[in-house]
């Protein structure tokens, strides 16, 4: 293996011990599926070979190309479920700000 790949897998174990620290009493299931994602990236970085013969199975040239076209579908995936997280979370939002300032205006409404 090269410097490269053991820096590689030092950046993903690293940054997994972070992430299971942070999250693992709210978000196991994160947690197993970046465990399960950095497992396969972590073996592509160990054996680019293996990523290259992917590639070839597929009909694509280089590993690495393989490896960025995934990483690219995978992150504008993340990306619209965040956006569409915020927007769910804003019309929660503005439903619960609605029904505390009609209830402000009934109690005032009742005060003599």
């Amino acid at each position: 293996m090269s410097i490269a790949s053991w820096f590689v897998l030092a950046v993903l174990a690293l940054t997994l011990l972070v992430d299971y620290a942070k999250f693992r009493r709210h978000a196991r299931r994160v947690i197993v599926v970046e465990l399960v994602v950095f497992t396969v990236a972590g073996c592509l970085a160990a054996f680019p070979d293996l990523a290259t013969r992917l590639a070839a199975a597929v009909g694509i040239g280089r590993g690495v190309d393989f490896v960025l076209y995934l990483a690219i579908i995978w992150l504008v995936r993340e990306s619209i479920l965040a956006r569409l997280t915020r927007w769910e979370d804003a019309e929660r939002f503005t439903e619960v700000v609605r029904g505390l300032a009609m209830g402000s205006v009934r109690r005032r409404s009742e005060l003599p």
